[in-house]
């Protein structure tokens, strides 16, 4: 919901980029009408005790809280400096563990070594991105072979809704199925898989999504 490289623009929006009080409540919000995606995404993602977790762009931290806290290790990164704050609140007790670490930074430039991680997700975030294929190298970069990357998008073209209105205001770029697995293969995935799933968005007033996207990607 809240990234990195893409809206470098001097207008970035509260969804790209959370800041402030009202970002802090607009992340909160999103995170509870999320819950459906949440539940999907953690679905595909199926995480073990063993794996150990990268998420782009976490936002409040409420899905690390509630589906991610049972593995082994959990690392964050997100553009926004107030996301850090409200995440490693969130999730306080796994921060005090030494278990999770929430940082702000770029997703084009991800502070961690080559082959850590079991597990990079993104959820509610890749249509934010504007590099995306350094984005997706950079986390090629830091699976260890055999971990798999997870993305997710509820507004995609595959959902054959008219978007234009969110794209103008949130600043998006959408994706097909298509696209994205010629996106994951270019960077060096293989055995992509996506699936659809359907579900009730209620931010504010109630949103029927006909068709979200989730998207998996091994790296061999």
């Amino acid at each position: 919901m809240n990234t990195y490289n893409l809206q470098e623009s001097k207008k970035m929006s509260q969804f790209a980029k959370p800041t402030g009080f009202s970002g802090k409540m607009l992340a909160k919000g999103m995170a509870r009408g999320h819950k459906d995606f949440y539940k999907n995404t953690a679905r595909v993602i199926n995480p073990t005790p063993d794996d150990i977790y990268l998420e782009i762009g976490y936002g409040s931290g409420i899905f690390i809280k509630k589906y991610m806290s049972h593995v082994s290790k959990i690392d964050g990164i997100d553009y926004s400096e107030d996301m850090v704050t409200l995440a490693t609140d969130i999730n306080k007790n796994l921060v005090a563990s030494g278990k999770a670490e929430f940082k702000q930074g770029n997703a084009t430039l991800l502070p961690y070594a080559d082959n850590e991680f079991t597990i990079v997700a993104m959820i509610e975030v890749f249509f934010f991105i504007a590099e995306t294929e350094k984005t997706l190298k950079e986390i090629y970069r830091v699976l260890k072979p055999g971990g798999r990357i997870v993305i997710e998008m509820a507004y995609n073209k595959d959902d054959g809704v008219d978007h234009t209105r969110h794209v103008k205001k949130m600043n998006l770029h959408l994706y097909s199925g298509e696209e994205m697995k010629n996106l994951l293969k270019h960077a060096g995935f293989s055995e992509i898989v996506i699936e659809y799933y359907k579900a009730f968005w209620m931010p504010i007033k109630g949103y029927l999504v006909p068709k979200g996207m989730i998207i998996k990607g091994i790296k061999k």
